[in-house]
């Protein structure tokens, strides 16, 4: 990687995390393009040579969002020793920090509908991301008999679909992160148990 790319990534995280700060802090109507350059200790016409508008930033932060959590999700199942372990580690994972600021927000309700109204492809593509990460997990287990399909029935794909569905379930309920890490551990342990031989 030569050196321009590597400032490129530099100057892009250092714009994606203070763009993330001043969403949480402010919410998504009232950032302005100037609030993200002061946070990311730029000038305005610099982070126009990176980002178009504060939607364009915004989708960046979605999309970087869905690439880490895939990523962290397919570790946590990898390396688990059980259904319930593994899933229980993914959906943490799929909301661990700093996911937790975005839910303890004043602005959390406000960010999650830009994330599905603005971004809304971003957001299928994640979530399609997510379900093929479940889905490899599922399809792998059934064929080295470590998980059955058993009494749940259906394909690992409807599978995986349905447990991504009540995830977001358990999140438009939840009213605190700790409650909504709680309620995961407990939707992990249900479909765990139903997935082990």
């Amino acid at each position: 990687m030569n050196d321009n790319t590597q400032s490129t990534q530099d100057k892009s995280a250092r714009i994606i995390g203070a763009a993330f700060e001043a969403f949480r802090l402010y919410g998504f109507k009232r950032v302005s393009m100037a609030d993200i350059a002061r946070g990311a200790d730029m000038s305005r016409a610099a982070l126009y040579l990176h980002y178009r508008n504060k939607e364009d930033i915004f989708a960046s932060l979605v999309a970087d969002y869905f690439t880490r959590t895939a990523q962290a999700m397919e570790r946590a199942l990898a390396e688990a020793p059980d259904a319930t372990t593994g899933l229980r580690n993914a959906l943490r994972a799929k909301v661990a920090p700093p996911f937790d600021l975005l839910v303890e927000s004043p602005h959390g309700p406000e960010l999650l509908d830009a994330k599905a109204n603005v971004n809304a492809d971003i957001v299928a593509e994640g979530d399609a991301r997510l379900v093929s990460v479940l889905t490899v997990w599922i399809a792998t287990g059934l064929k080295d008999d470590t998980l059955t399909l058993g009494d749940v029935g259906g394909s690992a794909r409807e599978v995986a679909r349905i447990i991504l569905s009540a995830v977001h379930g358990v999140f438009d309920a939840a009213e605190t992160y700790d409650a909504l890490r709680a309620d995961l551990d407990r939707l992990a342990a249900l479909f765990g148990r139903a997935l082990t031989p």
